[in-house]
C-alpha cells in the first residue's frame, strides 16, 4: 500500500473516531451526522472489500485506493487555486475571466482536463497566487498530482479484471467517503468556529498527508 493510500485510509479512521467522540454535536439526521455515518461505514467496508480481492488482491486494492487518493489530492489542488484566483479577481487582477473554474462534471477526464488547464494558466499568475498563501511549489505539486492520478487510472484499468465486483464496490465506497470528508471540511469548522480546541482536533483528524515521490536513482 503506497503512501497516499495509507494517508487516505488513516484519515478515514481518524475522522470516524472524531465523529464518534463528538456525536452529540452531529445528530444522525443532520448533514454532518450523515457524512460521519458514511465514513464510519466505509472504514470496515474498505477492509472487507480489499480482502475479497483474492487474486492479485494487494495490487488491485492499492490501485483503486491510489485512484481515490489521487482524485482527492488533485481536487484539493484545483480548489486551492480557484479560491486564490477568486481573491485576485476581487483585488482587480486582469486576465482571469474564464480561468480556474472547477470542473462541472465529476468524471476523471474532466478533472484531468481542468487540472492541465490550471497548470497552463497558473504559470502567468504564479507570483500573485503564491502571495495569497499558495505554496511556492504549488505548480510542481499540481504536476506531480496530475501524473500520479493518470498513473493510478492506468493501473486500475490493468488490474481490475478478476476482482471486478469487489474492486468496483471498493472504489465506490472509498469515493463516497472521500466526498463525505470534503463536505465535513466545510461543516465541522462552521460548527466549531468558536471552539479553537475542537478546530485543532479536527485539523489533525481530517489531515490527509501529501507525498511527493522521490525518483529512483538510475543504475
Amino acid at each position: 500500500m503506497n503512501h497516499q493510500v495509507t494517508s487516505l485510509t488513516a484519515a478515514f479512521k481518524n475522522v470516524d473516531a472524531f465523529g464518534i467522540a463528538n456525536a452529540a454535536d452531529f445528530p444522525p439526521a443532520s448533514m454532518g451526522g450523515q457524512q460521519f455515518a458514511l465514513i464510519h461505514a466505509a472504514v470496515p467496508q474498505t477492509a472487507t472489500l480489499g480482502a475479497a480481492q483474492v487474486s492479485g488482491a494487494d495490487a488491485a486494492h492499492s490501485s483503486v485506493m491510489s485512484k481515490v487518493a489521487g482524485r482527492f489530492h488533485l481536487h484539493d489542488d484545483l480548489l486551492g487555486i480557484t479560491t486564490a484566483a477568486h481573491s485576485l479577481a476581487l483585488l482587480g487582477t486582469a486576465g482571469l475571466d474564464g480561468k480556474f473554474l472547477m470542473p462541472r462534471s465529476g468524471g476523471d477526464q474532466a478533472l484531468l482536463n481542468s487540472a492541465r488547464a490550471f497548470q497552463t494558466d497558473a504559470a502567468a499568475f504564479s507570483a500573485q497566487l503564491i502571495s495569497l498563501g499558495l505554496s511556492a511549489t504549488f505548480l510542481t505539486q499540481l504536476g506531480t498530482d496530475i501524473t500520479a492520478f493518470e498513473a493510478s487510472i492506468t493501473a486500475k484499468g490493468a488490474g481490475v479484471g478478476a476482482q471486478a465486483g469487489a474492486t468496483g464496490g471498493l472504489e465506490d465506497t472509498a469515493h463516497k467517503a472521500a466526498i463525505a470528508l470534503h463536505v465535513l471540511k466545510t461543516i465541522v469548522p462552521n460548527i466549531y468556529k468558536n471552539n479553537p480546541a475542537k478546530l485543532a482536533e479536527w485539523a489533525t483528524a481530517s489531515h490527509v498527508e501529501k507525498h511527493t515521490p522521490v525518483p529512483r536513482a538510475k543504475p
